[in-house]
């Protein structure tokens, strides 16, 4: 069997314009030898529209664009995958469905079995299960269809707090398929496409059939889809891969072996491909060109400012320098000189008369009341001057970014946002966080991996202590720990979720220091609650990943 693997970037609630994307494909390999064309879960609306699915006309509207489709497919098999209203009344309303159609008739329709509520995923409060797997016969094949997580947990990749009940592979046995056609909208984290290959394998390796796995490509919010569909024969053996994060139409044919393949995949490439792919969509899919990019002269604003720069193109990036009288000649020469060697546009703003013009009319009123912070952080450390400073520079980029139709991209990595280091108002601001998911130490992976062919960010900003220039010669290890132990107890805790007593046994940390890093991520919830939307490039990023409340009382096993 030939077949078309359709991997595309859908736009969240452009049913038309998806639809129409998805014609396109159909039209231009209708007179083909193609016999079937696959895309991916949900392509017709995009993963996932969220509450969009609670809008009566939002489902009206995909049942018009599915029975274009219908009309569209003169002489070939579609697989596509949309949501559709449950004909049961049980449960939800909507179910996650496959349709398979040929010739203009709508064969049928499978329901995702499996519904994730972990991590990023909310199905259920949308879906209900589907029953069971289903086998269509089409051009004389048996072909099985599922859908994403349908998948996952016979593979033995099951996620602490589900408990499915129903395994649709081993439910094909039966069925005795001649191909499986997996449907999928599976989010970016490093190293993810190792795990799908070894997922597919599982399902081959049981069913002695090929599996054809149709992945989404793009980013919507802080999901990024990376693409890297795939084809493995009855053997388990890779044959095909995609690309990575672009659309991508990948021809199989079932009746040809082509040379098994190792895909060795360049992490660091992922990386930077998934957050340039995050920042491009974000803007493109929002109708915005203009980023705005707080250039201090440290290593978190120049990797922002390189994605930005690749992702939109140096004609779209303004480079704003805001020195005080705390910022150091370094920082300013360093700022400038990658803006000149990203080619974008630089501007400096000094704060200095601000700043002081604000302290002396907060000050009458700080001694007024000032019984209220005697013996406080905030009178010994001066924090209040210091975030201050930091809100100057949020209103300056706030007001530039709204003269320019522009949006402000955040410069904080995932360390600062765990530990609540940084100012609300302040440096927390923007419409999206680039880096917020990788730690410090990440970071600097990144920096040096720009830096592979020459020196695009200035080898003093990788190699200066790190700062936030908020006091004269301020340092970061001043006020936090190491970052390599910090990082290495956001990825044990946040991630892993490790327990103090395993953190420091692991890593022979003290117990004392551990305690104090995680009493501080749960310390600063109520900042996190007001940040912006963070790309998501590991299994756990802050955000829609990780829910707790903004205070809590209780003490978990971690203390």
């Amino acid at each position: 069997m030939k077949i078309l693997l359709a991997q595309l970037n859908p736009k969240i609630g452009d049913l038309t314009g998806n639809t129409d994307k998805i014609i396109d494909v159909i039209e231009r390999y209708r007179d083909t030898d193609t016999e079937m064309i696959v895309f991916p879960e949900l392509s017709i609306c995009g993963y996932l529209p969220a509450d969009l699915f609670l809008h009566e006309s939002f489902i009206s509207g995909m049942e018009k664009e599915l029975d274009r489709i219908v009309r569209a497919s003169k002489n070939v098999v579609v697989i596509v995958g949309f949501a559709r209203r449950n004909p049961n009344y049980e449960e939800k309303d909507l179910l996650n469905s496959a349709a398979v159609i040929q010739n203009q008739k709508l064969l049928g329709v499978y329901d995702k079995c499996l519904l994730p509520t972990y991590d990023v995923f909310s199905e259920r409060r949308y879906f209900a299960r589907g029953k069971s797997a289903q086998v269509y016969l089409v051009n004389g094949k048996r072909v099985a269809v599922l859908i994403c997580e349908d998948i996952w947990q016979h593979a033995g990749y099951e996620i602490s707090g589900t408990n499915y009940q129903l395994d649709p592979v081993k439910e094909l046995v039966t069925y005795k398929p001649d191909i499986v056609v997996n449907l999928t909208a599976s989010p970016f984290i490093t190293k993810k496409v190792d795990k799908r290959v070894e997922v597919c394998r599982a399902v081959t390796k049981t069913l002695k059939c090929p599996i054809v796995y149709a992945c989404q490509v793009g980013s919507n919010d802080s999901l990024i889809f990376d693409g890297y569909s795939l084809y493995l024969d009855e053997n388990g053996v890779l044959r095909q891969v995609a690309k990575g994060f672009v659309e991508d139409e990948m021809v199989i044919d079932t009746e040809k072996k082509p040379y098994g393949i190792s895909y060795n995949h360049d992490e660091m490439y992922d990386l930077y491909a998934a957050l340039r792919l995050g920042v491009r969509d974000y803007f493109k899919k929002s109708n915005q060109k203009t980023a705005i990019v707080s250039l201090s002269g440290g290593i978190d604003s120049a990797i922002v400012a390189a994605i930005a720069r690749d992702a939109l193109g140096a004609e779209n990036i303004i480079g704003v320098h805001i020195p005080s009288q705390n910022t150091s000649k370094e920082s300013r020469e360093d700022a400038f000189k990658l803006a000149e060697n990203l080619g974008i546009d630089y501007k400096e703003i000094p704060i200095n008369a601000t700043f002081q013009h604000l302290k002396e009319k907060l000050e009458p009123t700080f001694l007024m009341e000032k019984h209220l912070y005697e013996n406080t952080r905030a009178q010994k450390d001066d924090i209040t001057l210091e975030n201050l400073e930091a809100r100057i520079r949020g209103v300056l980029l706030m007001s530039l970014a709204n003269k320019c139709r522009g949006l402000v991209l955040n410069t904080g990595n995932k360390s600062e946002i765990a530990l609540g280091y940084t100012t609300l108002y302040g440096d927390a601001i923007g419409a999206l966080s680039v880096i917020g998911d990788l730690v410090k130490t990440e970071c600097y992976r990144v920096a040096h991996w720009i830096n592979r062919e020459y020196e695009l960010i200035p080898k003093r900003t990788i190699e200066k202590p790190p700062t936030t220039i908020l006091r004269h010669h301020q340092y970061d290890d001043e006020t936090l720990p190491p970052y390599e132990i910090v990082d290495r107890v956001i990825e044990a805790y946040v991630e892993q979720h490790k327990t103090l007593e395993e953190i420091v046994n692991e890593n022979n940390y003290s117990a004392e220091q551990v305690d104090h890093i995680i009493r501080r991520i749960f310390k600063h919830e109520h900042k996190r609650g007001q940040a912006p939307p963070i790309l998501k490039v590991t299994t756990k990023c802050f955000g829609a990943g990780r829910m707790y409340p903004l205070h809590s009382s209780y003490k978990t096993e971690i203390y």
